[in-house]
């Protein structure tokens, strides 16, 4: 409490009346009361509103945590499934499956046993095919009726 100015006016705020034993100019008790008390007030409705939303999801959490259970991979029989195959050295896969393909195209084997359809290796696979010839089109002896065609497949030769 100040009593530097109990006989001198406030010019700023006013007069001091006679007598007073607290400076008018500070904030008013019951106020200061009133602002305490709301703000308590707040706080508690603020804790309660945040302790409901944490017990509201934890018990939708513990819901869907029994409802996954009713499932057998939730129950964790998902250990005793293999763990997927991943490429780990994807260059050494590559080369090994330029190994099997040189190895397979330059050797004898079966394509469709049932069928009699073999597989040669390419170099004698080429001999054959220059020994026979290409197969070709009969065409006509003359040539005059028939009319070169484009299509999708490339030029092809029609009856006219």
């Amino acid at each position: 409490m100040s009593t530097e100015h109990a006989n001198q006016p406030d010019l700023e705020y006013g007069p001091t009346p006679a007598g007073a034993n607290y400076e008018h100019t500070d904030i008013d008790v019951a106020i200061g009361y009133k602002f305490a008390l709301w703000l308590a007030v707040a706080m508690v409705i603020s804790v309660g509103i945040v302790y409901g939303t944490f017990w509201f999801f934890e018990g939708k959490e513990q819901a869907a945590n029994r409802a996954a259970q009713r499932f057998p991979l939730a129950v964790g029989l998902e250990r005793s499934r293999p763990a997927p195959l991943l490429q780990n050295q994807p260059f050494k896969d590559l080369y090994q499956l330029r190994l099997e393909e040189t190895a397979r195209l330059g050797s004898y084997g079966w394509v469709d046993k049932a069928d009699g359809i073999a597989r040669l290796p390419i170099d004698r696979a080429m001999e054959v095919v220059l020994e026979r010839g290409f197969p070709t089109r009969a065409e006509a002896a003359d040539g005059l009726n028939v009319v070169t065609q484009d299509s999708s497949s490339g030029r092809t030769v029609a009856p006219r």
